[in-house]
């Protein structure tokens, strides 16, 4: 999948949409999700975007991301062979 950021509408907000996930994630070490990263994470948002993307939809996704859904793409992601190195679980 192409880079969302890449998009000519989302490209001038890259470093705010960055921030909001870097936000977030700090948010699940908070609440004790602490093999989370800000890469990960991201790849998570960029499977769940709605087509076509717009830029509210885009936070949308990211400021309603749940620990439970993230944590079944990953243990969905491993049963099915997309994650190969166990620093990523």
């Amino acid at each position: 999948m192409d880079d969302p950021l890449m998009q000519p509408e989302i490209r001038p907000y890259a470093d705010q949409v960055r921030f909001l996930c870097e936000a977030k994630v700090e948010e699940f070490r908070l609440m004790g999700y602490d093999s989370i990263d800000a890469d990960a994470f991201w790849a998570y948002i960029c499977s769940t975007l709605p087509k076509p993307l717009a830029l509210y939809r885009l936070v949308d996704a990211i400021l309603s991301a749940k620990p439970n859904d993230y944590m079944t793409y990953v243990t969905l992601g491993a049963l099915r062979g997309d994650i190969e190195r166990s620093e990523d679980v």
